[in-house]
């Protein structure tokens, strides 16, 4: 079940996932905040790059290594501001599809979240985006293409957490974008 977030004191939305850490929270309602009223923001839908480049450079800097330094809440912002720029303007995808590895790894998600993460009784979490992202940064080094592998596992991840914005009434949408952009 998501979690409720106060955005401004009478607008609250529901998270894209459930929240258990306070800190995450106050990140992620930041984040959704400066999406929406922050400085030069309020345009809209932001593209992947903004979520690729920020987590490939935190996994290259080591932030994520150890949950015990304090990084991982931080990607609430991330992930609030993203929430926020589809509020602001919503669209067909969550973020614009602007990579070919992560638009894959989006449809894919997408696809896990409708037809089978209920069946198997998954709710997204922070705690479970905590523990991906650590296996991604342990597995960062050792893997062969590891930009592309990392936007793939990404986009499966953010497809996943758009079911909660983006009905599954809008077929193929992914594929649609990624088809019209990458033609």
């Amino acid at each position: 079940m998501a979690t409720s977030i106060s955005v401004i004191p009478k607008l609250t939305v529901s998270a894209m996932l459930a929240i258990n850490d306070a800190e995450f929270k106050h990140w992620y309602e930041l984040g959704v905040w400066w999406a929406m009223y922050g400085e030069g923001q309020g345009s809209g839908v932001y593209d992947d790059c903004y979520l690729i480049i920020n987590l490939t450079n935190h996994i290259k800097a080591g932030w994520y290594d150890e949950p015990q330094n304090g990084w991982l809440p931080m990607l609430g912002f991330e992930l609030g501001m993203v929430h926020g720029g589809y509020l602001t303007r919503p669209a067909n995808t969550l973020v614009i599809l602007t990579d070919p590895d992560f638009a894959k790894g989006y449809e894919v998600g997408r696809d896990y979240c409708f037809n089978e993460a209920a069946l198997e009784g998954r709710v997204f979490s922070d705690t479970l985006f905590f523990q991906s992202v650590q296996e991604w940064a342990k597995g960062y080094a050792e893997w062969q293409e590891a930009d592309a592998v990392l936007r793939y596992v990404l986009g499966c991840r953010i497809g996943e957490l758009s079911g909660a914005l983006i009905p599954a009434l809008l077929p193929d949408a992914a594929s649609k974008a990624v088809t019209s952009h990458f033609s």
